[in-house]
């Protein structure tokens, strides 16, 4: 299991992170999460040891983490940091070279990487002459070509389409599968709200939500009634004062609605003043979990 224990981080006089505290369990694909600007990168420079933190540490298996330790991992960093002249398929097998693997077993490795993130045919390209989502692609492979024991990624999926987003994310869930232990950052919550087992929320430097998906989602309380209704009269609304409208565009109406609030009741009401074609009830998304945190840790503040 990889720990982060109390860590604290400042630039000059702006504190960053501030006692940050959560376990990523192996077998388990971790989301770290968050608005631009909440402390991401700066932890996970401080896990992999690229700054150090000034209170706090990393811990792997019930212990401070090496430099031995990290020679093991992989790292992922939002910038890219390829070597944009040389060939793709022999940067990644000089990069597993570097991390002890033999040239056989790395050549081996890098060309399998490569088929599986859609590179096979990309081996002697430069990565400066290779598309955004395609260098993406190849920095990810550069983080898994020696096998780490921990996956470290920061923004894996920023700039990606759809498509490329799903490989990358087969990837990570095949890694998981074969017990690694894997964390990644993201500021787009709804988009990896699938994706996650586990999720740690941070906001300006601080932990404000953390824990199993399923059990955050359906322990918040509150439930989303989604009406297709024809019509733009809403005043039947008014008979639900404790119902929140979410959103409310063209026919498509979301309401939040608070425990004890009966949703037939709602759906009823709703099919009483027009045609409601489809319908549905949704446990709330990682955004607004995450603003309903961020919200109350600052009322405390």
């Amino acid at each position: 299991m990889l720990q982060v224990c109390g860590v604290s981080h400042s630039f000059a006089e702006r504190r960053v992170l501030d006692d940050v505290s959560f376990d990523v369990p192996s077998g388990v694909l971790t989301g770290l999460l968050g608005p631009n600007g909440a402390g991401k990168t700066t932890l996970m420079r401080v896990m992999f040891g690229v700054i150090d933190a000034i209170a706090g540490e990393t811990r792997w298996e019930g212990r401070s983490v090496t430099t031995a330790d990290r020679r093991r991992w992989g790292y992922m960093p939002q910038e890219r940091g390829l070597y944009p002249a040389m060939p793709a398929g022999e940067q990644l097998v000089f990069l597993a070279r570097l991390h002890g693997v033999g040239r056989a077993d790395a050549t081996r490795s890098a060309r399998s990487l490569m088929e599986e993130l859609g590179l096979a045919d990309r081996w002697s390209d430069r990565p400066d002459k290779l598309s955004g989502g395609m260098q993406q692609r190849l920095q990810l492979a550069a983080a898994l070509v020696h096998d780490p024991e921990v996956i470290v990624l920061d923004e894996p999926f920023a700039g990606l389409d759809p498509v490329a987003v799903a490989e990358l994310s087969a990837t990570l869930v095949e890694r998981v599968h074969a017990g690694r232990t894997v964390v990644f950052s993201s500021h787009q919550l709804d988009l990896v709200q699938d994706l996650c087992e586990s999720i740690v929320m941070l906001d300006v430097g601080r932990t404000v939500l953390e824990g199993r998906v399923a059990d955050l989602r359906a322990s918040s309380g509150r439930r989303q009634l989604r009406l297709t209704i024809t019509g733009t009269d809403r005043t039947w609304l008014a008979a639900f004062p404790e119902v929140t409208v979410v959103e409310d565009r063209a026919d498509d109406l979301r309401l939040d609605l608070p425990q004890g609030t009966d949703p037939l009741a709602v759906l009823d009401a709703a099919r009483a003043v027009g045609l409601v074609s489809d319908f549905g009830l949704d446990l709330p998304t990682l955004s607004q979990l995450f603003m309903a945190a961020a919200g109350a840790m600052a009322e405390v503040a």
